[in-house]
């Protein structure tokens, strides 16, 4: 079920950023020295906070009243929506809620008037990649910031 995250929940949420992100920063061989936070997997519970108090709309799944994936969008200048983040634990992957975090994401989108969901994401995980084309985004810019070990892609879908 996936509902608003209230702030009781900040908790459970950096821990879904901690250990969800780890498998990334490992494979992909991030370190505070090459990737902020890297890559969010070592995301500092204030930002979290300052995020959740300010302009990020956070929504989880949960699953017998634990949160086990996580959603974070906002409102973009443009009227767009940016897709911040969405994770799940790794245990609990490959059973669809990653895929409902997205449509939720694209209906609230939707809901919200936005004609498009932006994002950016390692362009270099593949896997990730071609989920996120197979739900309709498409690539609009590629960067390597200096000194990173992966390429950032940034990616839309119209609505």
């Amino acid at each position: 079920m996936i509902k608003a995250i209230i702030k009781n929940d900040l908790p459970s949420c950096i821990d879904i950023f901690h250990r969800g992100y780890e498998t990334v920063a490992i494979e992909f061989g991030l370190t505070e020295e090459n990737c902020p936070d890297r890559g969010r997997a070592s995301l500092p519970f204030e930002k979290l906070e300052s995020d959740f108090e300010n302009d990020v709309m956070m929504f989880g799944f949960f699953v017998e009243n634990n949160v086990v994936g996580y959603l974070g969008i906002k409102a973009l200048d443009n009227g767009n929506i940016g897709l911040n983040d969405i994770i799940v634990l790794p245990d609990y992957r490959g059973n669809g809620y990653g895929q409902a975090l997205l449509d939720f994401c694209k209906a609230k989108a939707k809901e919200l008037g936005a004609k498009k969901v932006r994002l950016g994401m390692i362009d270099d995980n593949i896997k990730l990649k071609k989920w996120y084309e197979a739900n309709g985004f498409v690539n609009i810019r590629l960067h390597r910031f200096e000194g990173s070990p992966v390429t950032t892609g940034w990616m839309e879908c119209t609505l």
